[in-house]
């Protein structure tokens, strides 16, 4: 069976290029096409599709707006279609905190390689198709975690996590766990386009206790501070000549993903050894499934989200897989399972 597809755009053009580019693909279906938000909501309650394709800057009812009334009253797997400017991405890094399942950047008649646009679009709303609604709604942070006192531990030096579709929900509520005064520095690799980590960070920094900034190049890892590793460039870490451990970044090599999870939990392998606590969160595809299993082989200490809270349980699911887990925890106990890993570290 098909799957089945709203599209909401109030451009004419947009709804022409995002129609031809699904219609490409025999196993979807366009079941129409709204205008902004309140023909959006009505064509829902009477077609029921599948997924939905949700434009942000709408009349009379803008895609945020939308978003939010379709979760709460139809919740349906929407994808986000967006600008890559900077407000764009500040209203993207909303929607998936609202409960998107993912965003694609708004084609237009400039493109150079609209096949690959549309290759892009097409995996992603039948991806979108697979997903159960419930894992989609809001998860409430509890602050009462966040006032438990953890002593620096023994034999970990850092935190790193790995994630990619589903997972700026997914690190919204985990870092919101994390105190100010966390005793260890955390490294975040997230898939994400170019432009949009740094506001991503900035965002997070204004809704969490901990520290959270995009990392640069040269940066120390330090005690109770977050670095997301930028978009459009892969990142290292490094031993510094006074034993301090520094993040590097750079545009090479070129792989599938920038950041890269496997290319950066290699050198956190090569680097830390067994003194690392590596978590890997909600995304599709395998990446850092391999440098999992090397860090598990050398002792450090795994943690992989388990499906029954994963948007895509794709990324932890090739690291078990692999035997790099040595924790499998749904998304509301990870915080706990790294609290009890540090306080057996003391």
């Amino acid at each position: 069976m098909a799957v089945r597809v709203l599209v909401v755009d109030d451009s004419t053009f947009a709804q022409q290029i995002l129609t031809g580019l699904l219609s490409k693909d025999p196993e979807l279906e366009i079941i129409g096409v709204a205008v902004d938000g309140e023909d959006a909501l009505r064509q829902i309650a009477q077609f029921h599709p599948d997924v939905v394709t949700l434009d942000i800057e709408m009349p009379k009812m803008n895609g945020l707006d939308c978003l939010a009334k379709i979760m709460e009253k139809s919740p349906t797997p929407v994808i986000m279609v967006s600008y890559l400017t900077v407000n764009g991405a500040e209203h993207t890094i909303k929607a998936l905190e609202l409960g998107a399942v993912d965003f694609v950047t708004k084609p237009s008649k400039d493109d150079a390689d609209l096949e690959k646009v549309a290759k892009e679009i097409i995996q992603k709303v039948k991806l979108a198709a697979s997903i159960k609604v419930d894992k989609l709604q809001k998860v409430i942070t509890d602050k009462k975690a966040r006032s438990l006192t953890i002593k620096p531990p023994k034999s970990i030096e850092l935190i790193t996590i790995g994630s990619s579709t589903g997972g700026p929900r997914a690190l919204r509520y985990l870092l919101g766990l994390f105190p100010e005064n966390f005793p260890l520095g955390i490294v975040v690799a997230q898939h994400m386009p170019v432009g949009f980590t740094q506001v991503f960070a900035n965002h997070l920094n204004d809704v969490c206790d901990i520290e959270i900034s995009e990392a640069k190049d040269g940066d120390p890892i330090l005690p109770g501070k977050v670095l997301i590793a930028p978009s459009g460039k892969q990142i290292v870490l490094e031993r510094a000549s006074n034993e301090e451990l520094i993040v590097k970044t750079s545009k090479e090599p070129v792989l599938i993903y920038k950041p890269s999870v496997n290319h950066f939990l290699k050198s956190v392998a090569a680097v830390c050894h067994e003194k690392v606590l590596s978590i890997i969160l909600t995304g599709m595809g395998s990446d850092g499934a391999i440098s999992m299993q090397e860090l598990r082989n050398l002792g450090a200490r795994t943690i992989a989200e388990a499906e029954e809270s994963c948007v895509v349980f794709g990324m932890p699911r090739a690291a078990i897989e692999l035997d790099g887990v040595e924790f499998v925890e749904s998304l509301p106990n990870i915080y706990p399972r790294i609290i009890d890993i540090l306080s057996k570290d003391e």
